[in-house]
C-alpha cells in the first residue's frame, strides 16, 4: 500500500516536471520566435544629411601682456561678463609714470627754448642787424667821399685807407649779424631746436604708451573665461594673462560630403547634437556653404549658428550635426535598421501568413535613417532583427513607431 502510494507521487512529480519543461520549452519559443516590426504606411520624412564638426565661434580671445612687470590689481573674475574698453587687470607703473614726467620736462626745455627764440633772441637781433646796417652805410658814405677828396688831392692817403678799413670792419659785422639772424629765424639753429622738439616729444609718446601697456582692457565684450596670474605675481613680457569668449552666437563647423551639396542651401534648419551631451538636441541654421571643396577629403565646410546656446558649450567641443533638407511628404518608408546589409543585395524578413519571408528590397536612401521602399506594398509588416527564424510561426513583438526612429 505504502509502495503504490509512493509511485503515484512519483508520477505525478514526473508529470509536473514534464510540464513545467513544457512550459519553458514554449517560453523561450516564443520569445525566440517573437520580433519587433514596423508597418509601412504613409508618412512625411524630412531628408536629412549627416555631418561631424567642432564650436568653431566665439573663438577665445588671449589677453596679452605688452610689457613685463608686476600684477598691482585684477579687476575680474572668471564666469564673469566684461564690456569692451573695461579695465581688467592694473600693472605697476610707477618707473614708466617717471618717465613721462621726466620726458614732459625735457619737451617743456625745448619749447621752452624755442619761445625764447621767436621772443627775444629774434628780435634783438634783428635790431642788431638793422643798427649794423645803418653803420655800413655810413663807413660806406664816408668811405666813397674820402676817395674822391684823395683823387683831387684834398685829403691825405692815410684817411682814405682808414675809412675803407672801418668800411670793411662794418661790413663784416653787418655781415655776421645776418648769419646770426638766418640762424635763429630758419637755419641750423631753429632746425636744431625743432629737431629736440621733435624728439622730445617721440620719447613723451612712448614713454606714455608704456603707461598704457600696464593697463590691461577687455578688447571686446564677453565673458572672463581664464584668469591665469595673481596680484603681485612678475608677469613676462607676451605672457597671456586672461581668456575672454565673446557673448555671440554658438557657431559649428562641420565637413560634408560633397555629394551631399546638391541637398543644401543657405537658411535650412538643423539639429546640433554634443558629443559631452548626448541627450540634449539644439535647434540650429545653416549660414554658410564654403564655395571651395577639401581636394584630400572631398568634402565641403559648411557653418551653423545655434540659436539657444547653452553656458555650459565650449569651443572645441564635437558635435553631430543634422540638417533637415526638402521634405517627402506621404511616402512609404522604412527606417534602416530593419534591412539587412549582408549579401550582395539587401532585403527584408516580411510577415507572411504568420512566417518570416526573406523579400528582397529596392530603395532610395533619405539620409542616414531612412529609404523610400518601392517594392513593398503599404500595411506590409517588416520584422526587425529576424536572422534565419526558421519555419516556424512567427509572433510579434512592439510595433515600432516613425517618432522612435
Amino acid at each position: 500500500m505504502w509502495l503504490k502510494k509512493k509511485n503515484n507521487r512519483i508520477k505525478v512529480l514526473v508529470g509536473f516536471l514534464a510540464l513545467l519543461i513544457l512550459l519553458v520549452g514554449i517560453r523561450v519559443y516564443i520569445k525566440k520566435n517573437t520580433f519587433d516590426y514596423y508597418r509601412l504606411k504613409p508618412v512625411d520624412i524630412n531628408q536629412t544629411v549627416l555631418a561631424s564638426g567642432r564650436v568653431s565661434f566665439p573663438q577665445p580671445y588671449e589677453v596679452t601682456a605688452n610689457s613685463c612687470g608686476r600684477i598691482s590689481t585684477i579687476n575680474c573674475i572668471e564666469g564673469e561678463p566684461v564690456h569692451e574698453g573695461q579695465l581688467l587687470i592694473q600693472m605697476d607703473d610707477y618707473q614708466d609714470r617717471l618717465g613721462v614726467q621726466l620726458a614732459l620736462g625735457d619737451l617743456d626745455l625745448a619749447r621752452s627754448k624755442q619761445r625764447n627764440i621767436v621772443e627775444e633772441a629774434l628780435p634783438k637781433q634783428e635790431e642788431e642787424m638793422y643798427q649794423s646796417q645803418l653803420g655800413l652805410d655810413e663807413a660806406e658814405k664816408e668811405m666813397n667821399r674820402l676817395k674822391s677828396l684823395y683823387e683831387h688831392g684834398a685829403v691825405p692817403a692815410v684817411e682814405y685807407e682808414k675809412a675803407a678799413n672801418n668800411y670793411q670792419l662794418q661790413l663784416s659785422r653787418h655781415n655776421q649779424a645776418v648769419l646770426v639772424r638766418d640762424s635763429l629765424a630758419g637755419g641750423s639753429g631753429a632746425a636744431e631746436i625743432e629737431a629736440r622738439i621733435a624728439l622730445c616729444d617721440v620719447q613723451l609718446k612712448i614713454a606714455q604708451q608704456a603707461v598704457e601697456d600696464k593697463k590691461i582692457v577687455s578688447p571686446i565684450s564677453g565673458v572672463i573665461s581664464n584668469v591665469n596670474f595673481s596680484p603681485d605675481q612678475w608677469v613676462p613680457d607676451g605672457a597671456v594673462l586672461l581668456t575672454v569668449l565673446r557673448q555671440e552666437h554658438l557657431v559649428v563647423e562641420a565637413d560634408v560630403d560633397q555629394k551631399e551639396l546638391s541637398n543644401l542651401e543657405v537658411g535650412q534648419s538643423a539639429l546640433v547634437v554634443f558629443d559631452a551631451y548626448p541627450g540634449e538636441h539644439f535647434k540650429a541654421e545653416l549660414t554658410y556653404i564654403s564655395p571651395q571643396i577639401d581636394e584630400q577629403k572631398g568634402t565641403c565646410l559648411l557653418r551653423l549658428a545655434i540659436e539657444n546656446g547653452k553656458r555650459y558649450i565650449r569651443h572645441g567641443m564635437v558635435a553631430d550635426v543634422e540638417i533637415l533638407t526638402e521634405p517627402n511628404r506621404q511616402v512609404l518608408a522604412l527606417p534602416k535598421q530593419f534591412i539587412d546589409y549582408s549579401e550582395k543585395t539587401p532585403f527584408v524578413w516580411v510577415l507572411q501568413k504568420g512566417k518570416a519571408v526573406k523579400t528582397p528590397v529596392t530603395y532610395i536612401n533619405v539620409g542616414e535613417r531612412w529609404v523610400i521602399i518601392e517594392n513593398l506594398p503599404e500595411d506590409t509588416l517588416v520584422l526587425a532583427g529576424a536572422t534565419k527564424p526558421g519555419s516556424l510561426r512567427i509572433h510579434l513583438g512592439r510595433e515600432v513607431q516613425p517618432d522612435e526612429v
